[in-house]
């Protein structure tokens, strides 16, 4: 799997439970983030390159050594959690991949 560093960064500024956000504060965080156009333009291009990445951990890219973000039960749990709180928020009223 590709590191893609823009997405990890937001998961363990923004999203990580040891940041300790409620889901107004990481939403609110997100789109100061996404403000910036040079940021909202690796976000976007790391994100669809995530959704094509056949090698893509759902899982480990929420749980791992480095950061938890959110304990899926499986892969698919995973991937919904990415698109609740990242795709539909980089591309409100596009469906994820």
């Amino acid at each position: 799997m590709k590191n893609y560093p823009a997405i990890r960064n937001l998961l363990i500024s923004i999203f990580s439970v040891d940041v300790g956000f409620e889901e107004s504060d990481e939403i609110a965080a997100l789109e100061r983030v996404l403000c910036d156009p040079a940021q909202r333009a690796d976000i976007k291009e790391e994100l669809r390159q995530l959704f094509q990445d056949d090698s893509t951990s759902w899982i480990e890219l929420l749980e791992n050594d480095d950061y938890v973000v959110y304990p899926a039960d499986s892969e698919d749990d995973a991937k919904e959690y990415v698109i609740e709180h990242l795709w539909n928020v980089v591309f409100p009223g596009e469906k994820a991949p």
